[in-house]
């Protein structure tokens, strides 16, 4: 990927085609510690964290998701797994002091967290209350299926704590929502936002734009109902055609889709992005957008509101993240750990008092340019007091520096900021700010994606067009 120099709109020659990720990257080195001692070392130099719970069942299989997930065949196994989910953060405090590191936030993903029972839901919210310290908690997000949610499920999630329900929409589209196989009808989907806004303080859900065949008039559309279903925060984000399900690819090849070119949802963004302000709604990271009232504001993101837990995923050297559950993800202190996506591999680990996964490690420099890397480009802004620049990966700071000069990062005496053009390319900025050997490890990740039989990505959606323009 090549940063070009100029007065345009265009400022890289591709788009990197993967819009969320960790960093540092999974895939280096494996850690030589035990898990114990990496979060005993991690406490001495850690002073906010977030907690990712993964509920890996749905009724429904969405084919854009690549989140690890499967249908149930009967309440069975998802008892199974809470109790192994309960196991695990049992096993956990009895190995680690979880009460060391403040948490900050809290997030129930899926799968469908909604699937669970009330029961089981207050369950592992006393766990929670009684393994942590809460003291610091900011946030505490609950993933929901509008079919699976209902007046008693609701009122076990706001009695654990839950303040800010979040639930896949993705699209109004009758059209589009079969393409996505999504089941829920609209009148579902009202009915549970309306519920939601009843409880909770917060209320987001996602729209998805730039599929193959879309067009404008469509993603108006969605935008317009997205705004007039009156929710607090709507996140928006381009779909990610590497690593969507096959099925959708083949859904959307027998309807005769023609691609998305990069340059078009570039487009698309834009037009996100004015339309949203206008309708008083300003972004408050790389694509969530919170309800504000204002129209059209100037600023290029808000601090109205933030979204704690991506604060934590994609924060500062001294936040990190802890994952339960299969294919949990945490990253502290010089190492990611993945753990396993097998549910049967998982709850016979625990039930053995193991952890199932895998540890990698990395050099101390990375974590942190993370604020620069992540923080920087998809939350906008960053304090410099905050960044120890004496321990920075070189690199990073040699390419930040790029990014000075060509006015997508500004820098005054206490913070450097993204510039409206920075934002728009704001996924770029956190590729282009990686070490080359980062983003190797990426590249891989994406030709990895690219190897499922069936999967079609075209050229149109990764280039963009190359005007030469003259220098002022």
């Amino acid at each position: 990927m090549q940063l070009l120099s100029g007065r345009s709109l265009v400022k890289f020659d591709r788009q990197f085609p993967i819009y969320n990720f960790f960093f540092p990257n999974q895939g280096k080195a494996r850690a030589t510690d035990p898990v114990p001692l990496i979060w005993a070392e991690a406490a001495r130099h850690v002073r906010s964290r977030a907690l990712y719970f993964h509920i890996p069942f749905c009724d429904t299989i969405c084919n854009f998701c690549p989140f690890t997930r499967g249908r149930y065949s009967n309440r069975t196994v998802i008892d199974e797994y809470v109790e192994a989910l309960i196991a695990e953060i049992r096993l956990k405090a009895d190995l680690i002091d979880l009460k060391q590191v403040p948490v900050a936030a809290i997030f129930f993903g899926g799968g469908t967290p909604s699937l669970l029972d009330p029961e089981q839901i207050a369950r592992i919210g006393a766990l929670i209350r009684e393994t942590f310290d809460l003291s610091q908690l900011r946030e505490f997000s609950f993933e929901v299926e509008v079919k699976s949610l209902t007046p008693e499920r609701a009122q076990a999630m706001r009695e654990i704590g839950v303040t800010h329900p979040r639930f896949g929409l993705q699209t109004f589209s009758p059209k589009w929502r079969d393409m996505f196989d999504l089941t829920a009808s609209l009148d579902q989907i009202g009915a549970a936002a309306a519920l939601l806004k009843q409880r909770f303080p917060h209320q987001t859900f996602d729209i998805l734009y730039g599929m193959s065949g879309q067009d404008e008039d469509e993603l108006m559309a969605d935008l317009q109902a997205a705004v007039a279903l009156g929710t607090t925060n709507v996140d928006i984000y381009p779909i990610d055609n590497v690593v969507t399900q096959v099925g959708l690819h083949e859904k959307l090849a027998r309807a005769g889709a023609a691609p998305t070119s990069a340059m078009r949802k570039f487009a698309m963004n834009l037009l996100v992005d004015q339309t949203m302000r206008h309708a008083g709604f300003m972004p408050h990271n790389g694509h969530g957008y919170v309800r504000t009232g204002a129209s059209a504001g100037a600023d290029v993101v808000t601090d109205v509101y933030r979204f704690v837990y991506h604060e934590h995923v994609y924060g500062y050297h001294d936040y990190d993240l802890m994952g339960f559950g299969v294919n949990a993800i945490s990253s502290t202190k010089g190492h990611v750990m993945t753990q396993t996506h097998n549910k049967k591999i998982y709850r016979e680990a625990i039930s053995q008092g193991r952890i199932p996964g895998e540890a990698s490690m990395h050099e101390g420099a990375l974590d942190y340019a993370r604020p620069i890397v992540l923080r920087l480009p998809y939350h906008g802004r960053i304090e410099k007091h905050r960044v120890r620049w004496d321990a920075v990966h070189p690199e990073v700071l040699e390419k930040l520096e790029c990014l000075k000069q060509e006015a997508l990062v500004t820098e005054d005496d206490t913070s450097l900021s993204l510039t409206k053009l920075g934002w728009y390319w704001y996924v770029n900025l956190m590729y282009f700010l990686m070490p080359r050997a980062d983003q190797l490890l990426m590249n891989g990740m994406v030709i990895d994606h690219l190897k499922d039989r069936g999967r079609r990505f075209s050229k149109r959606e990764l280039l963009f067009p190359i005007i030469p323009v003259a220098a002022a």
